[in-house]
């Protein structure tokens, strides 16, 4: 059976998420899973501080804050609200949060 579901993502409850590769807190709400569990979509907020070793494939949209996203090849770029970022599959990618960071994330394994 398939659902059609309508969320605010600004306003989606996230509830703590401790990353050991974060030195700052994280929350997350995962609000969809495939039966595979390859793929998941949901909310991610991040104190400002270094989140690392965060695998691609994700498409992230930014709802708040600003963070330089950098690759395992030192390739950076920065991101705030508004912007759509796509990190690609076997990429591994640290995210400096300068701002406390919101975000709808795709992530497909």
């Amino acid at each position: 059976m398939s659902t059609i579901r309508k969320f605010d993502p600004k306003t989606v409850e996230v509830t703590p998420a401790p990353r050991e590769d974060s030195n700052a807190a994280v929350y997350s709400n995962r609000l969809y899973a495939n039966d595979a569990e390859t793929q998941f979509h949901g909310i991610w907020k991040a104190e400002p501080g270094v989140h690392a070793n965060l695998p691609g494939q994700e498409t992230v949209v930014v709802l708040e804050g600003k963070a330089t996203v950098t690759g395992q090849n030192g390739d950076s770029i920065d991101v705030a609200a508004g912007d759509l970022v796509f990190v690609d599959a076997g990429e591994v990618a640290t995210w400096t949060v300068h701002e406390t960071l919101r975000k709808v994330f795709v992530i497909n394994k």
